[in-house]
């Protein structure tokens, strides 16, 4: 019950931590922001697999028929942290980045057999940048100086069931709320040293729902597991609003809130995963189309952004007083993202190599996971920039068991 309060509280606190921001994501500055397709796990070192991984160890929403693998009568806190540091390249300029933050805070629990439930709050898409230059005052040919500077984001909330049925097939269904806000504040200074300042913030609400599969089956001494997601294509409330502010921030001209809509196309994912005692080797795919929903704007295009992943991890099983337990379980994995975002005729792609090591504690029921990943995206190429970074997350999953069914009397 005191592990519970403690999380609780973390998870309260989870929100204020999302809106923090550090780190100069110049791509963050389409649509709803740079979102995550792939969910903060255990499994962050085998490439952040998701769609033929089990929620055993560890809580996997990309999927919520995982969750029909829980243990019964477990109860399972997760938090999610990660830091990452990001080196910006352009043709002309170089400099450094960073940020550090709660990305996910879970509770996973199963009540009846066959049957496991998981809700809780993550981060879904980030907002964060900041970009100068030069516009023309409209009818003149004067220049003024331009600062945009970007932040926000959406956060999921998610309630999850997952149900195994028989021996081999898992379903699932995930009903989640997305909502949050994009901001934008341009500064603009003319050359008698005026200043002001255009607010626009954009709010986004409405309900999402993802659906999976698992399948297990058997060949010679290997276990398989193939599985996949669908969310459908979603149309997201918007609420926008404008301003226009001087250098002390009293406003001098506001707009009315105008309602609208932001189309948000489908997802879909597919997986196969092979293990035995003490491998497990797997490989995944997920994709949205962007092109069916025919967002655009100056300067960019979308197409289908694909996100393949490929993983395998190790462990050693080792006797303890409790039985036969999981040792340290050690894993690399690798992942190539390809982004909606088309700028000049370049798809923004990035590459990135992972790896892990989880420590589970010597009841089994606590596992520790540290995984770091190492890669880049974009390029050099006008008007890319190239990212170079490092990030580093961790993953604490806290287990124990309930107390299931009536008192009992001899």
């Amino acid at each position: 019950m005191k592990q519970l309060c403690l999380f609780i509280n973390a998870m309260l606190i989870t929100a204020v931590v999302f809106g923090q921001h550090g780190i100069n994501n110049i791509y963050s500055a389409y649509g709803i922001g740079d979102v995550q397709l792939r969910d903060f796990n255990g499994y962050n070192g085998m490439g952040s697999l998701s769609a033929a991984m089990p929620s055993v160890i560890t809580l996997n929403e990309a999927n919520p028929a995982s969750y029909g693998a829980l243990p019964t009568s477990r109860l399972i806190l997760e938090l999610s942290l990660s830091g990452k540091s990001v080196t910006y390249t352009s043709q002309n300029n170089q400099f450094n980045g960073g940020d550090f933050g709660i990305r996910k805070g879970a509770i996973g629990f199963s009540l009846f057999k066959n049957w496991g439930t998981s809700f809780g709050l993550r981060r879904y898409s980030s907002v964060d940048y900041k970009t100068t230059g030069t516009r023309y005052l409209e009818g003149t040919t004067a220049q003024l100086a331009s600062a945009i500077e970007g932040n926000g984001g959406l956060n999921q909330y998610f309630f999850s069931n997952g149900v195994r049925i028989k021996k081999h097939l898992n379903l699932g269904l995930s009903v989640t709320y997305l909502s949050g806000s994009v901001n934008r504040l341009e500064t603009v200074s003319t050359n008698n040293a005026a200043t002001l300042k255009v607010d626009e913030n954009k709010y986004y609400g409405q309900f999402v729902f993802n659906t999976g599969f698992q399948y297990q089956f058997k060949t010679g001494k290997l276990n398989w597991i193939a599985g996949g997601s669908y969310q459908p294509q979603r149309t997201l409330n918007t609420i926008e609003d404008h301003a226009v502010k001087d250098a002390s921030g009293n406003t001098l001209v506001q707009d009315n809130e105008i309602t609208g809509t932001f189309k948000y196309p489908a997802i879909w994912s597919a997986g196969l995963t092979a293990y035995n005692d003490a491998w497990r080797v797997g490989a995944d795919y997920i994709s949205q189309d962007w092109t069916k929903v025919k967002y655009s704007g100056n300067g960019f295009q979308t197409t289908t952004a694909s996100n393949f992943s490929v993983g395998v991890s190790h462990s050693k099983p080792k006797r303890t007083v409790w039985g036969y337990v999981d040792g340290p379980t050690l894993s690399v994995g690798f992942n190539m993202d390809k982004s909606y975002l088309v700028l000049d005729g370049n798809q923004v792609t990035s590459y990135a190599g992972t790896m892990g090591i989880t420590l589970p504690s010597a009841n089994r029921f606590y596992h520790y996971n540290a995984a770091l990943k190492i890669g880049q995206r974009g390029s050099k190429v006008y008007p890319l920039v190239k990212e170079t970074f490092v990030e580093l997350n961790l993953n604490f999953n806290l287990a124990t068991i309930m107390y299931v069914g009536g008192r009992k009397y001899d």
